[in-house]
């Protein structure tokens, strides 16, 4: 029992700490000023999209591969989560 507690910590750690790297590195390597540009481009070009909710447009037209891309990477990650923890021992 102490045995898999400890592994379950060691994982989270694991997984904390990579998840940190992914997250600054991102931070680093796009500046402010693009983001802001593409934004401005999404907002501009809502009519294209023939929605009425800017949110809905935005991830259902102007970047649904990205989503869909997203989605998947987050139910893999939660499904190997959950067989790590659920491990028999």
């Amino acid at each position: 029992m102490r045995k898999q507690i400890f592994f379950n910590v060691f994982v989270l750690f694991i997984l904390s700490f990579f998840g940190f790297i992914l997250f600054s590195s991102t931070l680093r390597n796009y500046p402010i000023a693009l983001t802001s540009t593409i934004a401005t481009y999404y907002v501009e070009h809502l009519s294209l999209t023939g929605a009425l909710n800017a949110v809905v447009a935005i991830l259902l037209d102007f970047r649904a591969y990205d989503t869909l891309g997203e989605i998947l990477v987050i139910f893999v990650t939660i499904s190997g989560i959950t067989m790590l923890i659920r491990r028999k021992t």
